[in-house]
């Protein structure tokens, strides 16, 4: 109990996961820089595991950061290409029901697909379009500001359950693993962000939600 109470680090503003799965947030991008960090990866993906965590501006404890990523996974990184991170977003876009444009007030959630099988993309930028059908909805998808060509190698940061297909996601299954953690995710944030490294304040928008506007 006195090791989660532990300040790890400070938050410069309140951060929620309450928007995580319709908008880019910083409270997911910092678990994203801690995966692109220690598996030295060009793209990360991870879950939205909880849209109910709230952290308020100040000290941040073990036990929070610990509620952030509350399953016991390794870091893999895995080699896959440009098709494959393709695949994925479409897979983790089935997690919205299709809408006629402009989509009222916002994309709803499919009750076919759990939460937690709705992963978010980092070292790439990409729209999501809950117009189109589900296998056709990503949009303009960009590594390093250029179309990501399907053929394109990157190296792939994801969970061990990730790797292993679960979820719909196949495309990881027979990827090559180049590295794996030994520790779970969490205990690399707690450490990452112990060791002095900020908290991100502000989303940097590599994503979003798209309702058929160009």
């Amino acid at each position: 109990e006195a090791w989660l109470n532990t300040k790890i680090a400070d938050a410069r503003v309140p951060l929620s996961t309450a928007r995580a799965r319709v908008e880019d947030t910083a409270i997911i991008d910092a678990i994203q820089k801690v995966q692109m960090h220690y598996a030295r990866a060009d793209v990360s993906f991870t879950s939205v595991f909880t849209t109910d965590l709230e952290i308020a501006k100040g000290p941040v404890t073990a036990r929070q950061i610990a509620a952030l990523y509350m399953y016991e996974n390794e870091l893999y990184a895995v080699q896959g290409n440009g098709r494959i991170v393709r695949e994925a977003l479409e897979n983790s876009a089935r997690y919205f029901d299709t809408c006629a444009a402009p989509c009222g007030s916002g994309p709803r959630a499919n009750p076919q697909v759990f939460g937690f099988n709705y992963d978010v993309a980092q070292g790439v930028t990409y729209e999501i379009d809950v117009t189109r059908p589900a296998g056709e909805r990503i949009r303009n998808l960009r590594f390093r500001g250029e179309p990501l060509d399907d053929a394109r190698p990157l190296r792939i940061a994801v969970n061990n359950y990730r790797a292993g297909g679960s979820g719909g996601y196949g495309m990881f299954r027979d990827t090559r693993l180049l590295w794996r953690s030994y520790e779970d995710i969490r205990d690399l944030m707690i450490r990452y962000y112990g060791e002095g490294h900020e908290l991100p304040s502000a989303a940097d928008r590599n994503w979003r939600i798209a309702a058929g506007s160009p």
